[in-house]
């Protein structure tokens, strides 16, 4: 019984957030610029799903997004397309592949990403998209919370990205009590909250850029 138990153990896929449609309004400096909603789903592998399609507006320039971020049963990303249109005639297009540790963008911008230092894993950190955001709370609680490296799509770069749990941010009036924070401090300082039982994300915080992004019923 105990090899059994073990084999099971083994092969378990870690927590991800449950399979539904999460809506999201992003807000810079109090005014609303953006909508988003996401939709997760597992497979029988253990991989999980995220699809999200938003449109916002900002400095009277409309956009729309539509991306897929594919995890494996590990909850690593193993795939990645986004597209998204500004105005009446820009688009732009990436796509991720990834294969060991090296990750690899082709579409606007032609460019490879090395796993370095002591990084095991990728993220997905775009800005616009919100599918890589969404990921964090689950991934960093399966891997425990190790060095990544967060690659922007939209900007053709990759950069080591930590937990740091020196940061100690004040819980926002529309943050759930129960609600856990994580908070990155690399290119600008991040804090996500999320359920600690569901993994979902309720808020993200960039105060430097006077973003926010929160959970809508």
């Amino acid at each position: 019984m105990l090899p059994l138990i073990f084999t099971l153990a083994l092969i378990t896929p870690p927590p991800a957030p449950p399979d539904g449609t999460y809506t999201y309004v992003s807000a810079m400096n109090g005014t609303t610029i953006g909508k988003t909603a996401i939709t997760v789903t597992h497979d029988a592998a253990g991989s999980v799903l995220l699809t999200e399609n938003g449109s916002g507006n900002m400095n009277g320039q409309s956009g729309s997004i539509q991306d897929t971020l594919t995890l494996d049963s590990a909850l690593a990303p193993s795939a990645y397309n986004a597209l998204a249109s500004l105005g009446d005639s820009k688009s732009m297009k990436s796509t991720l592949s990834f294969k060991g540790s090296e990750a690899t963008q082709s579409g606007d911008v032609n460019k490879k990403y090395d796993l370095v230092a002591d990084a095991k894993h990728f993220v997905l950190m775009d800005f616009g998209p919100f599918t890589g955001f969404f990921a964090i709370p689950a991934q960093m609680q399966a891997w425990n919370s190790p060095p990544v490296i967060a690659i922007v799509p939209m900007y053709g770069q990759g950069f080591p990205l930590t937990v740091d749990a020196a940061l100690k941010p004040n819980r926002p009036a529309s943050v759930p009590a129960a609600d856990q924070a994580i908070s990155f401090n690399s290119m600008v300082q991040i804090t996500l909250w999320y359920d600690p039982k569901t993994l979902v994300v309720d808020e993200v915080d960039v105060p430097s850029q006077g973003v926010t992004v929160k959970r809508s019923p």
